[in-house]
C-alpha cells in the first residue's frame, strides 16, 4: 500500500509526473528521467537491505566516481577513488560491482524502451523524428531516386534476410535476470501510459519495485557451464518470446503499407525472413557437440515448434466456426475422412492420441463445420509429432505411428490444408477472416518450418582431411593429408564421378575421424528439412569443399541426393586474398559445376569471417580485404554464370565486424547483397535485437529496408585514388599490427598479465573452450581475444595499426583532405570510421594504465603497455582530424550521450576488477587455488570477479 511505502522510497520521483508536462517531441528528458528513476529506486531498495556502513561505502564510491568523471579525469580524484576501492573487502567489492552492473543493465533497458517510445510517437504523427530505416521513409527515398513503386514491391517480395542465431559466448547476463529486465521494461512502458488510472499507476509502480528487488536478489553468477543443448533452448526461447509474433506482425504491416500505395500485398509464400541456428551444430573446436547432441537439438527444435503450432491451431479451431466452405475444402475433408476410416479399419485398436489434453473440441467436432473438421485432423497430426519428439527427448522409443494421424515430416504437408482453407475463405467472400490468424499461421510455416530454426553444421577443414586420411590409409592408398592440392582435387573428383563407394561399410575409424563420419551419417538421418548449411571453417583451398561433398555422399542414405549446401568460410587474410582462386577452381570443376546447377540452381553461398581476419591482420586490413574479396568473388561468379550469396559472420563488437546493421549492409560493395543476406546474430546482440517485441519488429524493419536500399541504390563508383590510398594504408596497418601482436616477444605475456584473459573461463557463458588448441594468440578464439581487451578499456584489436596507416595517408599529396573526401563520399570508408570512433570513445588510457600498475610486474612489460597507450592516444587524435571533430562522436550525440551516461559507473567497476584480479592471482597458481587458501575465500573472489566482468560487459554493450 502507498501508506506503507518505505521512507527510502519517498524521495524517488515517478517520471510520469514530469513526462506528462513535456511536449511529445521531447524524447531526451523522459529517457534521462527513466534512467534516474530506475537507478534511484534500485538504490533505495538496496539501502533497506544493507547495513548502514555499507550504504555509506556505496554513496562514497558513487560520489568519488562522479567527481572523477566531472573533473576531466584528474589524477587526484582518480587516486582517491582507487584507494577507497583498494581497501574494500571482497564482499564490499561484490556489492559495488553488483550495484553498478545492475545500473548499466537498467540504463540499457531504458534506452530500448526509449527507442520504442520514439517509434510509437512517430506512428501517431506526434513527431517527425526519423531514423532512416522506416519502410515508408526508405520507399519515398527510392521514389525520389527514380525507382517505381512496382520495382520496389518486386524487390520486397523476392528478397530474403536469414538471421542465424549462434551459441557464441558473449551474452554475459543470465536468462533469469533477462526475464526480470523484460518485465521491468513493460513496467517502464506502462509508466508513460497517460490513460492509466491512479490504481493502475500504483499497481504498476509496486510491480516495478518488486521486479527491481527480485533483480537485486537474484544471483548474477552462472554456476555451471551451459551445455550445447542449453544454448539451443536459449535460442528457441528468443524465437518463442518475440520473433514468433513479430515476424507475421511486421509482414502484415508491410502488407498494409503496400496496399495503401495501391499495390498488392506480399504473396503468401514470401519469405522476407528466415531463421537459423548454430547451437548444437557448431562443432568447430567444441568437443561437446557430438552427433548425439545434434540429434537431440533437432528433436528439441521440432518439439518446441510443435508446441507453438498447436497453440495457433487450437485458437483457429475455436475461431473458424463457419458452417460452410468451398468445394475444394469439402472434397479435401472427405478425402481425409476416407483416409482416416481406412486406417482405422486396417489397424483396429491402434493407439489414438489422448484428446482430453485439448482445450476445445476434444471429443467431437460438428461435421457441418468444415474448417474445424480440417483443423481437427491437423491437430491430431501435430500432436503425434509433438509426442514423437517428446519420446525422443526422454530417451524412450517413440509411440508407434497412428496410421490415421502420421507425424509431420515436411512443412508442405502442413501447408497444404492451410492453403486450401485460405482459398476457401477468399472464395466465399470471407477474406477478412483469411487475412487474420490463418494468414499469420501460413506465413509462420513458410518461415519457421517444422523446427523454428534450421540448424547449420560447422566443422574445421582439417577435421575432414583427417577423416579422409584415416580411410585412405586403411585402404592402402596412403594418407590423404600427404597429397598436394592438385592431387587432392583429382582424387576427390574421381570419387565423386564414380559410382563405387570409397568408405567400407564397417570402417575402422576411431577418435576424431569416427566423430566426423558419424556426424555425416547423422546429417543424412536428420535430412535437409531440419538442417541448413554445412559450413567449413578455416577453409583455405578448393579441395576443402570437395572433401565435404565426398563425405556427404559416402555417408548418406540416398547417395547425396539431399545433401546440404556446402559453404566455405573464408576467415583469414590469406583465405580472403585467395578467394577467387578457390571459387574459380570449383566452378571450373565439371562435377561440382553440374552439382551446383542441378541441386542448388547454380547458387553458391560463401561465408566471410570478420573475427579471425581481424585478429589475423587488424581491423583496417580485415575490413578492406573483406570488401575487395567480395567484389572479386562476385565478378568470378558472374563470369561462370553462378549466383553468389554471402553469409556474414559478424560478432557483437566492431573488432569482430559488429555495429549497426543498417550501416553495415549499406556499406557493402555493389552487387553483393543481391536480394539475399545471411548474417550471424550472436550473444548479447540477440538481446539488443530481439529482447522485446517492439525491438524485434524494429530489427526486422532495419534489415528489410537496408537490403531494399542496398539493392535498389545505384552503385557509387569508387575512385581509383581511393583504392590506391587504402591499399597503401592497409599494408602499413597490417605490418604494424603483426609487428606488435605476432612479432614482439613481450606481447603474449603482457596480454595475459594486463587483461583478464586467463580468468574469462570463470564466466561460464559458453559451452566451447576458449581455444581451438594449445598455443599462443593465434590459437585463441576471437571472442575472448576481443572480450579481454574490452574489459581493460584499451580496445586494442579495433585500432592497432590504424594510427600508422592514417599518418601515411596524411603524407600523400592530398593528405587529410583526401581522407576527408573519402569519408564524405564513400559509404564503406565512412562506416568504418564511424564504428572505430564509437569504440575509441569507450577507450580510457587512464583505466588501462591502472591494470598495468597493479597487475604487471615486469618493468619491460610496463613500458610496452605505455607504448600501446601512446599509440591509442595518437590514433584518437588522427581519427579526430579525419572526422573533423573536436571530440569523439560529436556527429553522433545519441551515442555520445549513451556512453557518457555510463562513464561514472564504469570507473569503479574497472577499479574493482583490477583489485579482484590482483587478489585472485595472489591465491592461485595457473588457475588452481593454492594450498592453505580457504575455499569460501576463493569462491567469494570468483563471484566478485565474475560480477565485475558482467557489469563491464553490460556497460560497454558490445563486448564479444
Amino acid at each position: 500500500m502507498v501508506g506503507s511505502m518505505p521512507l527510502a522510497m519517498k524521495g524517488v520521483v515517478n517520471p510520469l509526473t514530469k513526462a506528462s508536462r513535456i511536449d511529445s517531441v521531447d524524447f531526451i528528458s523522459p529517457l534521462q528521467q527513466d534512467v534516474n528513476y530506475l537507478c534511484d529506486t534500485l538504490l533505495a531498495l538496496i539501502e533497506l537491505k544493507l547495513p548502514s556502513h555499507e550504504v555509506a561505502i556505496l554513496e562514497k564510491v558513487r560520489s568519488l566516481a562522479k567527481i572523477y568523471d566531472s573533473s576531466f579525469k584528474d589524477d587526484a580524484s582518480f587516486h582517491d577513488l582507487a584507494n577507497l576501492i583498494e581497501n574494500l573487502d571482497t564482499s564490499q567489492l561484490t556489492v559495488v560491482g553488483s550495484l553498478f552492473s545492475n545500473m548499466c543493465n537498467l540504463a540499457n533497458l531504458a534506452e530500448h524502451v526509449h527507442r520504442i517510445r520514439r517509434r510509437r510517437a512517430f506512428e501517431r504523427g506526434e513527431s517527425s523524428l526519423l531514423t532512416h530505416f522506416f519502410l515508408q521513409e526508405i520507399v519515398e527515398e527510392m521514389e525520389d531516386k527514380g525507382k517505381s513503386l512496382r520495382e520496389i514491391r518486386d524487390q520486397l517480395t523476392t528478397q530474403t534476410v536469414e538471421m542465424v542465431l549462434t551459441a557464441h559466448p558473449t551474452q554475459a547476463v543470465r536468462r533469469s535476470l533477462l526475464a526480470k529486465l523484460h518485465e521491468i521494461a513493460r513496467c517502464i512502458e506502462a509508466n508513460h501510459d497517460k490513460s492509466l488510472t491512479p490504481l493502475e499507476k500504483r499497481d504498476n509502480e509496486e510491480k516495478l519495485r518488486s521486479c527491481l528487488l527480485g533483480l537485486w536478489r537474484t544471483d548474477e553468477v552462472r554456476r555451471s557451464k551451459p551445455k550445447p543443448e542449453d544454448e539451443a533452448r536459449n535460442i528457441i526461447h528468443v524465437i518463442e518470446d518475440t520473433v514468433w509474433d513479430a515476424t507475421p506482425a511486421y509482414m502484415s504491416q508491410m502488407d498494409h503499407y503496400l496496399v495503401s500505395r495501391g499495390l498488392e500485398p506480399l504473396p503468401l509464400d514470401a519469405t522476407p525472413f528466415l531463421f537459423g541456428s548454430w547451437a548444437g551444430g557448431d562443432r568447430d573446436g567444441n568437443p561437446f557437440v557430438t552427433p548425439a547432441v545434434t540429434r537431440e537439438v533437432v528433436a528439441i527444435n521440432r518439439y518446441r515448434a510443435a508446441c507453438m503450432y498447436l497453440a495457433e491451431i487450437e485458437a483457429l479451431l475455436f475461431d473458424l466456426s463457419l458452417h460452410y466452405g468451398s468445394d475444394e475444402l469439402l472434397e479435401y475433408n472427405n478425402k481425409i475422412d476416407a483416409f482416416v476410416e481406412k486406417a482405422r479399419k486396417e489397424n483396429p485398436g491402434h493407439f489414438i492420441p489422448n484428446k482430453i489434453r485439448y482445450k476445445e473440441f476434444w471429443n467431437h467436432v460438428p461435421p457441418t463445420e468444415p474448417f474445424r473438421v480440417c483443423f481437427y485432423h491437423i491437430r491430431d497430426r501435430m500432436t503425434a509429432t509433438r509426442e514423437h519428439c517428446e519420446a525422443l527427448l526422454a530417451n524412450h522409443t517413440p509411440p508407434s505411428a497412428d496410421p490415421a494421424a502420421p507425424i509431420y515430416t515436411t512443412k508442405n504437408e502442413l501447408l497444404e490444408p492451410l492453403l486450401i482453407m485460405y482459398r476457401s475463405l477468399v472464395e466465399t467472400g470471407d477474406q477478412i477472416l483469411a487475412e487474420g490468424k490463418l494468414k499469420h499461421l501460413i506465413r509462420r510455416v513458410n518461415i519457421f518450418g517444422l523446427t523454428l530454426v534450421k540448424l547449420d553444421i560447422r566443422q574445421e577443414a582439417s577435421e575432414h582431411s583427417n577423416a579422409l586420411s584415416a580411410i585412405t590409409d586403411y585402404l592402402g592408398m596412403g594418407k590423404y593429408d600427404d597429397l598436394k592440392e592438385d592431387e587432392r582435387l583429382e582424387f576427390l573428383t574421381k570419387v565423386l564421378e564414380g559410382k563405387r563407394p570409397l568408405i567400407p561399410r564397417n570402417h575402422p575409424a576411431t577418435g576424431k575421424a569416427k566423430n566426423v563420419l558419424d556426424t555425416f551419417e547423422t546429417i543424412s538421418e536428420i535430412g535437409s528439412e531440419a538442417l541448413g548449411a554445412y559450413v567449413i571453417s578455416m577453409c583455405m583451398r578448393p579441395s576443402d569443399v570437395l572433401a565435404v561433398e565426398v563425405l556427404q555422399r559416402e555417408c548418406s542414405r540416398d547417395c547425396g541426393a539431399n545433401s546440404l549446401r556446402v559453404v566455405p568460410l573464408l576467415e583469414t587474410i590469406y583465405a580472403l586474398q585467395n578467394s577467387t582462386m578457390v571459387l574459380s577452381t570449383l566452378f571450373e570443376n565439371k562435377w561440382y559445376r553440374e552439382h551446383l546447377r542441378t541441386r542448388f540452381d547454380s547458387v553458391q553461398e560463401v561465408m566471410i569471417g570478420y573475427s579471425d581476419s581481424g585478429k589475423d591482420g587488424g581491423r583496417l586490413t580485415s575490413a578492406w580485404e573483406l570488401y575487395k574479396a567480395q567484389e572479386q568473388m562476385v565478378e568470378c561468379a558472374e563470369k561462370h554464370g553462378v549466383t553468389l550469396r554471402f553469409f556474414h559472420g559478424r560478432g557483437g563488437t566492431v573488432g569482430r565486424g559488429g555495429g549497426p546493421q543498417h550501416l553495415a549492409i549499406l556499406s557493402q560493395p555493389p552487387r553483393t547483397v543481391n536480394k539475399y543476406l545471411r548474417v550471424t546474430i550472436q550473444g548479447e546482440v540477440m538481446e539488443q535485437d530481439f529482447g522485446l517485441p517492439a525491438l524485434a519488429r524494429k530489427t526486422l524493419e532495419v534489415y528489410t529496408t537496408a537490403v531494399l536500399k542496398a539493392d535498389l541504390n545505384d552503385p557509387v563508383p569508387v575512385k581509383e585514388e581511393y583504392r590506391e590510398v587504402l591499399n597503401m594504408m592497409s599494408e602499413i596497418s597490417c605490418s604494424k599490427y603483426r609487428e606488435i601482436v605476432h612479432g614482439d616477444e613481450r606481447f603474449v605475456q603482457y596480454f595475459r598479465s594486463a587483461t583478464p584473459e586467463q580468468e574469462l573461463g570463470l564466466l561460464n557463458i559458453g559451452s566451447r573452450p576458449q581455444k581451438r588448441k594449445e598455443g599462443g594468440v593465434e590459437t585463441l578464439r576471437a571472442i575472448p581475444w576481443v572480450f579481454a581487451w574490452t574489459q581493460t578499456r584499451l580496445h586494442l584489436p579495433v585500432w592497432l595499426g590504424l594510427g600508422s596507416a592514417l599518418q601515411a595517408g596524411m603524407k600523400t599529396e592530398k593528405g587529410v583532405n583526401l581522407l576527408r573526401e573519402m569519408y564524405e563520399a564513400w559509404p564503406f570508408f565512412r562506416s568504418f570510421f564511424d564504428l572505430i570512433e564509437m569504440v575509441l570513445a569507450k577507450a580510457d588510457p587512464h583505466i588501462s594504465s591502472r591494470y598495468d600498475d597493479v597487475l604487471v610486474v615486469d618493468q619491460e612489460q610496463k613500458l610496452f603497455g605505455d607504448m600501446l597507450r601512446g599509440l591509442l592516444v595518437e590514433t584518437i587524435d588522427l581519427v579526430l582530424k579525419v572526422a573533423g571533430e573536436q571530440q569523439l562522436l560529436d556527429k553522433d550525440r545519441v551515442q555520445q550521450r549513451a556512453i557518457n551516461t555510463r562513464r561514472e559507473w564504469l570507473t569503479p567497476m574497472n577499479l574493482a576488477q583490477v583489485e579482484l584480479l590482483k587478489r585472485w592471482r595472489g591465491v592461485t597458481e595457473k588457475g588452481v587455488v593454492k594450498e592453505g587458501v580457504k575455499a569460501e575465500e576463493a569462491a567469494a573472489l570468483v563471484d566478485a570477479l565474475i560480477i565485475s566482468m558482467k557489469g563491464l560487459s553490460s556497460a560497454l554493450q558490445n563486448t564479444g
